[in-house]
C-alpha cells in the first residue's frame, strides 16, 4: 500500500460539497432552472466519498506516525483529522435527514433553505480541512516521499 489514496479521494467530497452548495443556491435563486434534488444527491455523493477519504486518511496517519513529526505538526494533523470527521459525519447526517424530510413532505420548501444553510457550514468546514491538509503537505511535507 505505497500509493497514497487519500490525496486522490479527498478531492471528490470537496468538489461534490461545493457543487451541492452552489447548485442549491441556484435552486433557491431560480427554482425553475434546476431540479430541486440535485443538491441533495450531490451531498449524498460527498458523504459517500468522504467516508473513503476518512479511511484512507487514517492509513496516511499511520504512515506519518512512523516518521515521528514534531508537536506542531501533530497538532495540525489532529485538527485536520477532527475537521475531516466533522465533514464526514456531518455530511452523512445532513444527507440522511434531508432525504428523510424530503420524502415525508415533498411540498415543504423550507427544508431547501435549511439545507442551504447546512451546506454552507459544511462547505466552510471542508475548505478549512483542505487548508490544513495543504499546510501539512506543502509546508511540513507530510505524506511526501
Amino acid at each position: 500500500m505505497n500509493f497514497p489514496y487519500h490525496p486522490v479521494l479527498v478531492h471528490f467530497p470537496i468538489a461534490f460539497l461545493l457543487g451541492a452548495f452552489f447548485l442549491q443556491g441556484v435552486h433557491l435563486y431560480k427554482s425553475n432552472w434546476i431540479c430541486r434534488v440535485v443538491g441533495m444527491w450531490l451531498l449524498g455523493l460527498a458523504a459517500f466519498f468522504s467516508i473513503f477519504a476518512a479511511i484512507t486518511g487514517q492509513w496516511e496517519l499511520t504512515k506519518a506516525g512512523e516518521i515521528g513529526y514534531d508537536m506542531k505538526v501533530l497538532e495540525i494533523i489532529n485538527l485536520h483529522e477532527t475537521m475531516g470527521n466533522i465533514v464526514t459525519w456531518g455530511s452523512t447526517l445532513v444527507f440522511f435527514v434531508w432525504l428523510n424530510v424530503f420524502f415525508k413532505n415533498m411540498e415543504d420548501k423550507r427544508m431547501d433553505k435549511l439545507a442551504f444553510a447546512f451546506l454552507f457550514i459544511l462547505t466552510c468546514c471542508v475548505f478549512f480541512t483542505a487548508y490544513l491538509g495543504g499546510q501539512l503537505v506543502w509546508i511540513y511535507g507530510v505524506g511526501t516521499p
